[in-house]
């Protein structure tokens, strides 16, 4: 540990308590400013009884982003405008105390890192939020809307107006950009897991078939709408993240080794830092010849 002094265990435990205290805070804060902030401001003074909170705005952009009007939404019961109102709250909440659920987590482990654990983590981090919040964006914009083209389309089908209950459409949005936010997290996971040492390249690399077939399922189970090329939309920029991925994993793993041949010096690959079969002038890591 990087304290001079442990803490006793009581004390962590008052820490984390302080710290999961910060967050509900937050987070109750956050969902009062989207449930009762006014969108417009200046309303709240002509008729402070009724205005238009922020979430209404936030709802109403959603619904003319993805429906575009092509849909009839509907409550399907007395309470579904409410439950809509608090759940799209709750999950703008959510995003909108990312950062503090961030800083928390990190005040909390920070000191008990070592100063190489430290940069990991921090590398970690900051890649794993840009790649949610990548991953959110791209649901948005492009999961979301294909999502409801096939779902236009089974309508079509059927000959039938498209017409849907509320709760099922801002459901599937709110579902369908958190499942793509995580899923482009992928990434940074394998990254994580290739530094430590759990997994290597070389394991995803003969599996990758089987990897990518499941990964292929996955994206056509959040887009269940039978099209090729959405599924390819969804698919390709995955698989590009994945193996830019394996490249700074590799690029860990030739570290490790090199690391290994100068604690253990011995004939090794002046490329990558392997082991050399005295039989083969071929590294039997990377393939190059060594002589």
């Amino acid at each position: 540990m990087s304290r001079d002094k442990e803490m006793p265990l009581l004390d962590h435990i008052r820490e984390l308590k302080d710290r999961v205290k910060v967050i509900i805070i937050s987070f109750v804060v956050a969902t009062i400013f989207w449930l009762a902030f006014p969108a417009d401001p200046s309303s709240i003074i002509q008729n402070p009884e009724f205005y238009k909170p922020m979430i209404s705005l936030i709802l109403e952009r959603i619904s003319a982003d993805i429906g575009g009007g092509r849909l009839d939404i509907i409550g399907c019961s007395l309470t579904s405008p409410l439950e809509i109102i608090f759940l799209g709250a709750v999950f703008l909440a959510f995003i909108t105390i990312s950062p503090v659920l961030a800083y928390e987590i990190y005040a909390y482990v920070d000191p008990a890192l070592y100063p190489h654990e430290r940069r990991l983590i921090y590398g970690f981090v900051g890649a794993f939020t840009g790649l949610f919040a990548a991953g959110s964006v791209f649901g948005y914009l492009v999961a979301a809307p294909l999502v409801m083209r096939a779902m236009l389309f089974f309508f079509e089908l059927a000959s039938i107006t498209p017409t849907v209950c509320a709760m099922d459409f801002y459901s599937l949005i709110f579902t369908t950009v958190l499942l793509i936010g995580v899923v482009f997290t992928s990434p940074a996971i394998l990254v994580l897991l290739i530094r430590f040492g759990i997994v290597s390249t070389k394991m995803f690399s003969r599996n990758r078939l089987y990897i990518y077939g499941g990964l292929y399922i996955l994206v056509a189970f959040i887009t269940p709408d039978g099209w090729l090329v959405g599924n390819a939309i969804l698919f390709a920029p995955l698989v590009i993240l994945i193996e830019g991925a394996l490249l700074v994993g590799r690029h860990y793993e030739r570290q490790r080794m090199r690391a290994a041949a100068s604690a253990n010096p011995g004939e090794r690959c002046k490329y990558c830092g392997a082991e050399l079969d005295p039989s083969s002038p071929f590294c039997p890591s990377c393939s190059k010849s060594n002589v």
